[in-house]
């Protein structure tokens, strides 16, 4: 039989062996049926050994477990995966796309407030803060980044202390990376664009590299991969008008609005795609988590941009 090796940091001191293992199944987004049942029959081990539950690891310690656990489980999730999106609200679906004791990451749909608004009856910030179990009572779950209402993908929530601490900290030393599609009005340069200018006194960096080009409604229109180091209030949108390129439908920042019918409901295309996190990190997060975009953004983009999504989404 063969073994997957994890080996344990100094934040695992002290954890118990049965809790650190149900946190890898979650980094993997996994739910193992019973973990207590997995380590009695040996097939979750501490340093290659007969273990029990409640032994105790320490940094350095090697925590084995069988990979037909690993691969059986991601085989069923995978058939499961579409059972995930939940309907919560009125016409609203939630889809997770990660979650553990630390962390709630969320693909939004477009349309949906983050923080609670005059205008909506329903924002994420207080479903996630209603149905989050957790016994502190100094500490309440809320979104660690920002995105706009029409803005759909990534959406990250606390969980715990320690989960909020850790992805802010991330954040703010560009340990996080977090990647964007949208589609931008004009033909984009071959060459990435790099802009670095301040947005509200304070710095900001966005990177923008075309994917592909097309024509919607007789104007040029180009599909971006964007990048961020920096999380300033409307970032991309603001950067990429300032040179010529303002996000298809982004009125707001000189965009042409997007002519009536399917396509006009989403605002404008802009989809936070992906989150990169640093290997070996204290929260047993994958080292990349991505957003699938809403079929609508994937119709237009194939076609309009003549490019199926799946030679970029992968």
């Amino acid at each position: 039989m063969e073994f997957i090796e994890f080996e344990a940091k100094e934040d695992d001191d002290g954890r118990r062996l049965d809790k650190a293992a149900k946190r890898i199944f979650e980094s993997k987004g996994l739910q193992p049926e019973n973990i207590f049942k997995l380590i009695r029959k040996t097939l979750i081990k501490l340093n290659n050994a007969k273990s029990a539950p409640e032994d105790r690891i320490k940094s350095g310690d090697k925590i084995f477990i069988a990979d037909f656990l690993l691969k059986e489980n991601a085989a069923r999730k995978s058939k499961t995966e579409k059972k995930s999106t939940q309907k919560i609200h009125g016409d609203i679906s939630l889809q997770t796309a990660f979650k553990n004791e630390h962390l709630w990451i969320i693909n939004k749909q477009s349309g949906i407030e983050v923080q609670p608004s005059k205008n909506s009856s329903f924002c994420l910030a207080d479903f996630v803060a209603q149905n989050t179990k957790n016994a502190s009572l100094s500490f309440r779950p809320g979104p660690l980044h920002r995105i706009d209402k029409f803005t759909t993908g990534l959406i990250t929530f606390s969980q715990s202390l320690q989960g909020a601490k850790w992805f802010s900290e991330n954040i703010k030393n560009h340990s996080i990376k977090k990647t964007y599609l949208a589609v931008v009005e004009n033909f984009l340069p071959e060459n990435e664009l790099a802009i670095y200018d301040t947005i509200e006194e304070k710095t900001a960096c966005t990177k923008i590299k075309k994917i592909a080009q097309g024509i919607f409604c007789g104007k040029e229109i180009s599909l971006a991969k964007i990048q961020i180091e920096t999380g300033r209030k409307h970032q991309i949108r603001i950067h990429c008008a300032s040179r010529g390129f303002p996000l298809l439908g982004d009125k707001l920042y000189g965009g042409t609005k997007i002519p009536n019918g399917e396509f006009s409901s989403c605002g404008f295309f802009l989809h936070a795609w992906k989150l990169e996190f640093p290997k070996d990190n204290p929260l047993l997060l994958p080292s990349e988590i991505q957003a699938e975009i809403s079929p609508l953004f994937k119709k237009f983009i194939e076609n309009f941009l003549k490019i199926p999504t799946a030679e970029f989404i992968i």
